[in-house]
């Protein structure tokens, strides 16, 4: 699993949950998750309705790993041998 924020990599859902992690969170309307220990102790709060919820001064100021790893990868890569 790779936290939505920062990238960090864990190697299963069993050590993302002794370590912390919470599953998923919400920015206005939309959803985003897993989110490690250490983000979510900084950017994460529990909205009013019990939801985790990025807090409120973080809005729109956050990009997402997910949108990093789409926005990589628009071009089309040709891969091909090479002959000496």
């Amino acid at each position: 699993m790779k936290c939505s924020i920062c990238g960090m990599l864990v190697d299963s859902i069993d050590d993302a949950i002794d370590e912390g992690w919470i599953p998923c969170f919400f920015e206005g309307e939309e959803e985003h998750g897993p989110v490690c220990l250490s983000c979510s102790e900084k950017l994460i709060c529990e909205g009013s309705d019990g939801a985790f919820e990025l807090k409120d001064e973080y809005r729109g100021r956050i990009v997402y790993s997910e949108v990093l790893q789409e926005e990589e990868f628009t071009e089309d890569v040709v891969l091909g041998f090479i002959l000496n």
